[in-house]
């Protein structure tokens, strides 16, 4: 396997891009990698690689690359929405096939936010038959983007605590702050109206039937074999023409936790398991 770090840029934006290709038998579908939000790509970023390496070992070409505003991409995440994810991810696929010319089938994988982007770039890429066929991979994805960025409010009341010791602005005034077009910090991360909004509007299970008419694997990540199945991704899996919902043991990786995740072994074993069986 071969990796190359490099960056490509979109208007004046520089978005890093990292290659991992396969050094022998090399598969006809490739695979574009979508993380997820803040912290969360931090914190998920050993298992991301480690998944790419295992792809790139099966002989599938890989690419990751950062939105911008994360990761070594320029830009600020104040500045971003759903749209500029989008765009981000639409250039990362130009690059793909332009420099595989081989490629037949591009399979996504995406992580939390970084899935429920990748399920509307699959919705939108209808007409490409590269993607349209392709495999498309949501781990734990978000449902809801208003409910989500509410909760990242909840981690800054969280941070207002620990610094001050006491909730300075509840998030009704951090809500009204981002609305009169100021941002809101968490973890690092400054989260503006367009990104608010526009994810506001996101809702993966209510979105109707899905269009994709490739093989779908919808992962929900349980910290144990109790925890029940989540009826919401069943029903995401469904809206699919050829949609799975599974289940795979492990702990949230994407946040501070005390154990430390080099690679979710048992997800990524469902994913390969789940690739094969698809023959992909």
């Amino acid at each position: 396997m071969m990796e190359q770090p490099f960056f490509f840029l979109l208007e004046e934006t520089r978005l890093f891009g990292m290659w991992h290709l396969p050094r022998n038998s090399v598969s006809s579908t490739a695979f574009l990698m979508s993380h997820p939000f803040g912290e969360e790509k931090l914190w998920s970023h050993r298992v991301y690689v480690s998944m790419a390496r295992a792809l790139a070992n099966r002989g599938h070409r890989v690419l990751r690359f950062d939105y911008r505003g994360a990761g070594d991409s320029s830009g600020s995440s104040a500045d971003t929405s759903l749209a500029t994810h989008l765009d981000d991810m639409s250039m990362a696929f130009e690059m793909l096939v332009a420099n595989q010319p081989s490629i037949e089938r591009v399979g996504l994988l995406g992580l939390r936010l970084g899935g429920a982007i990748a399920a509307v770039f699959a919705e939108r890429m209808t007409g490409d038959s590269r993607l349209a066929n392709g495999p498309l991979i949501l781990w734990d994805p978000v449902m809801n983007g208003a409910s989500y960025f509410h909760e990242q409010l909840r981690s800054n009341l969280t941070t207002q605590i620990a610094a001050y010791g006491a909730v300075q602005e509840d998030r009704e005034a951090l809500r009204a702050r981002i609305q009169k077009g100021g941002t809101v910090n968490v973890d690092g991360y400054e989260i503006g109206q367009p990104l608010f909004d526009s994810c506001a509007r996101l809702d993966l299970l209510h979105d109707g039937p899905k269009q994709h008419q490739g093989p779908v694997l919808v992962v929900q990540i349980a910290a144990t074999d109790k925890q029940a199945q989540r009826a919401d991704l069943e029903a995401l899996a469904g809206s699919y023409p050829r949609g799975v919902c599974m289940r795979a043991i492990e702990q949230p990786f994407w946040r501070e936790i005390k154990t430390f995740y080099g690679r979710a072994d048992n997800l990524q074993r469902m994913t390969l398991d789940w690739l094969e069986h698809e023959r992909v």
